[in-house]
């Protein structure tokens, strides 16, 4: 298996048995993401696995520090994709600087996905954690089957819109959101219209969809053509939230960066 996607599946004897045969610990990937990047990703589907190896590629000699091609360090990625702290706690615990910034000059702790991280990162990086907003304090309401059915139908409407202009637009796309893009660049590679008519993505993963089931909001992953420059995320970003709020759906976003826009299914 490929050292990067054994660190991204939490596989530690691959990534132990790739280290053994001579990959480097310090590796870049073509999207600009190391070994130890990918394994912070993985912390999105079990974030004591990504701790495992994210300890044997430190042990290995992976730099801690190193930035990806948006400023996002390994700590920083294992904050935004980590529902409970162990890989963060270990990334800490091995040296990585907590009070740090993407390169939007987003916060760790705000960008954190939930707020037990952002308060450890706040605590080790000696500032105040930041106050929750209105989508955190909103209660949690699971959704029924058939409200979810119905919530799927409207989401794809709206998914069939952007599609129509200029979207790759996918729902259930992968199960985490490095598998949702390579989806939507597979797609994008069949389209007619070719790169030049592309304005973006925007898709929701299974974890994605699990967790609406469960909570009545969902994220959205969205990213702005050709390049994902800040501009471009900026008017990718308002062109999704536009058009579910035109579908009648209430959506929070800071506006800020990347940040997941949030769709409020439940009433």
């Amino acid at each position: 298996m490929d050292a990067f996607k054994a660190a991204h599946n939490g596989d530690l004897a691959a990534v132990r048995a790739a280290l053994d045969a001579g990959s480097d610990a310090a590796a870049v990937d073509e999207q600009g993401w190391s070994l130890l990047h990918r394994a912070a990703m993985g912390a999105e589907t079990d974030p004591v696995r990504a701790a495992a190896v994210l300890a044997a590629l430190l042990d290995a000699g992976a730099p801690v520090e190193h930035p990806g091609g948006d400023g996002r360090t390994a700590l920083y990625l294992a904050a935004e994709f980590s529902q409970s702290p162990e890989a963060v706690e270990l990334l800490i615990a091995r040296g990585a600087e907590p009070d740090i910034t993407d390169g939007h000059g987003n916060h760790i702790t705000v960008n954190a996905w939930v707020p037990e991280v952002a308060a450890l990162l706040a605590a080790a990086a000696g500032i105040e954690p930041p106050a929750p907003d209105e989508e955190a304090l909103a209660p949690e309401r699971k959704l029924s089957r058939a409200q979810w059915r119905e919530a799927r139908k409207r989401i794809g409407k709206v998914l069939d819109g952007l599609d129509a202009a200029g979207f790759v637009a996918l729902a259930d796309a992968g199960t985490t959101q490095s598998d949702g893009f390579d989806d939507c660049s597979g797609a994008a590679e069949g389209r007619d219209s070719g790169p030049d008519g592309l304005v973006g993505f925007c898709y929701y993963t299974r974890q994605d969809a699990e967790h609406a089931r469960a909570t009545g909001r969902l994220f959205l992953a969205f990213w702005g053509a050709p390049d994902g420059s800040t501009r471009k995320m900026k008017q990718a970003g308002e062109l999704v939230v536009g058009a579910f709020r035109e579908a009648g759906f209430r959506v929070d976003r800071d506006g800020a960066g990347d940040s997941r826009p949030s769709v409020h299914l439940a009433g």
